[in-house]
């Protein structure tokens, strides 16, 4: 009877260590993704202050189990959105700086500054815009006022006039000869011995200038109000300017000024290619850098220095962002 009692308890016993030894193989972990996952929970714990290794040591087996898992996958997810923010390629300064020489603004385009790209073409548009309009406005105008003169300046009015004044070496001049070349040569001898300047050659640059200029001149015009002489008086040659005379040389000077406004825009243009190319080394440079710069106005009260009473003043904010 004994005997019997006796392996009634030891199969009894050794059934539970059976059973109990299936149930924690069917819930256990491998010791080391055990550690790994602690050393995950305490990594995550002691960044976002959400749990203690304390607590986690007196959690039930399962709960353990659920905890580290939550935790992994929050670490997956985590893994997953940083290695999704991959830094950005680096972009070649001196690529930059040579596109923006070429076309200011090409280098902030290419530095993804699109606001300042649009800024330096916007300039470069304009200085070469105002270079073609004065351009134009001083041709027109050129055109203008040497039509004028040739409709009433005239060489042989100017012959007469100086043999018919007696001026010394003046009786060498034919006012009617018909080589207008040879008619120059005969005025220029006149007017070496008389004048300090001599007549141009026909329609060239400085003919329409002399001709509007120096007063002996003005004696060539067919439209004055009076004509210069030598003698002394109100409409003597060397002191008398006929408003058809001065009103010429208003019109040449007009010419000249377009002329010099439209030298504005090759000027700006080169500064411009400059600028550019020097603020692209910076754009690109804080591009790299992933530095930003962001400016701005806001009203902010401020104590007025005029009146010593608060006011809303305009200030300029700047905010730098590395």
């Amino acid at each position: 009877m004994s005997i019997k009692i006796f392996a009634i308890l030891t199969l009894s016993l050794l059934t539970a260590g059976i059973f109990s030894q299936s149930v924690f193989n069917e819930n256990k972990l491998p010791s080391e993704d055990l550690k790994l996952k602690e050393h995950t929970l305490n990594t995550f714990s002691v960044e976002n202050n959400k749990f203690s290794t304390n607590k986690f040591l007196t959690y039930p087996f399962q709960q353990k189990l659920d905890l580290i898992n939550s935790i992994s996958s929050s670490e997956n997810k985590f893994r997953v959105a940083e290695d999704n923010l991959a830094p950005k390629k680096k972009k070649s300064v001196g690529l930059g700086i040579l596109l923006s020489a070429l076309l200011p603004g090409a280098g902030e385009f290419y530095g993804e500054n699109y606001l300042k790209a649009a800024i330096f073409v916007g300039i470069e548009a304009l200085a070469w815009g105002t270079y073609i309009y004065f351009n134009n406005k001083g041709n027109n105008q050129e055109e203008s006022y040497q039509q004028y003169a040739d409709k009433y300046w005239d060489v042989r009015t100017y012959a007469a006039w100086l043999k018919n004044e007696g001026f010394p070496e003046s009786s060498g001049i034919n006012p009617s000869e018909t080589d207008l070349n040879i008619l120059r040569e005969q005025i220029m001898v006149c007017e070496r011995a008389n004048f300090s300047h001599t007549m141009p050659e026909y329609k060239s640059q400085q003919y329409y200038e002399l001709i509007g200029k120096y007063q002996n001149f003005q004696a060539g015009w067919t439209n004055l109000e009076h004509i210069p002489t030598r003698d002394p008086g109100p409409y003597n040659y060397q002191t008398y300017r006929d408003p058809i005379f001065l009103n010429y040389a208003d019109e040449r000077q007009k010419a000249n000024d377009f002329f010099d406004y439209a030298k504005i825009g090759p000027i700006t243009a080169i500064v411009n290619h400059i600028l550019s190319a020097a603020d692209a080394a910076w754009v690109i440079s804080t591009y790299n850098s992933n530095i930003k710069i962001e400016t701005g106005f806001r009203m902010q009260n401020r104590i007025s220095p005029y009146t010593f009473e608060v006011k809303q003043i305009p200030t300029l904010i700047i905010a730098v962002n590395f």
